[in-house]
């Protein structure tokens, strides 16, 4: 462990008033430039998509902690598909890089999604599969698409394992955006079946 992690962990829940943590920074800034310089090696040893999106995740978050960024959120209806970007930290599973959402609902500034990803594809086998009990593949209808219906254009799945909170400024302003394209309601159909089955499985 580069920080004593047990130390900030105990921080997160003393009371704001409390001599401990008024006392507590003197190591906060050596802590802050460890991080800071194990995270630039592991940046510059990476390939451009890992370091390119973390630069705009981290340019975003500066700014917004800056209060330089005045910004007017649009409301998205159930359905809309927008590309995100939800950085690169993540541990284990957890969704990461670009991808294309599938919006699930919104309030404000913040909006539930479902990312889509490629279906797996066993080489051995030749065929595709789903790599666990939380994907679901989504379904093309049988209809020819209208302009502003959204169609993968490989076999792909939602991972209803990583439906997140995120804020609208993760949202890539690129032409899907202005387009303003949805998923067709094969795919709501089966994220929202899936979703009843994720939750009956844990009653």
């Amino acid at each position: 462990m580069l920080i004593n992690r047990n130390y900030y962990e105990k921080l997160t829940y003393i009371k704001p008033d409390s001599d401990e943590l008024c006392n507590s920074y003197d190591n906060v800034t050596n802590d802050v430039d460890a991080l800071t310089s194990e995270s630039s090696i592991i940046l510059k040893n990476q390939i451009n998509e890992y370091t390119s999106t973390w630069l705009l995740d981290k340019d975003l978050w500066i700014q917004h902690e800056n209060s330089k960024l005045n910004v007017e959120f649009e409301t998205l209806s159930r359905g809309r598909v927008v590309l995100v970007n939800p950085g690169v930290t993540k541990l284990g599973r957890e969704q990461r890089f670009m991808h294309y959402y599938i919006i699930l609902g919104e309030f404000k500034e913040t909006f539930i999604g479902v990312p889509i990803t490629n279906m797996a594809y066993d080489k051995n086998r030749s065929r595709n599969y789903l790599r666990n009990f939380f994907e679901v593949e989504l379904i093309d209808p049988v209809y020819p698409k209208p302009y502003n219906e959204y169609r993968c254009t490989k076999r792909s799945v939602a991972d209803v394992r990583n439906i997140s909170g995120l804020d609208k400024r993760r949202i890539v302003k690129n032409q899907l955006y202005t387009d303003k394209k949805f998923a067709p309601s094969t795919y709501l159909n089966s994220v929202s079946e899936k979703i009843r089955e994720s939750i009956a499985s844990i009653v």
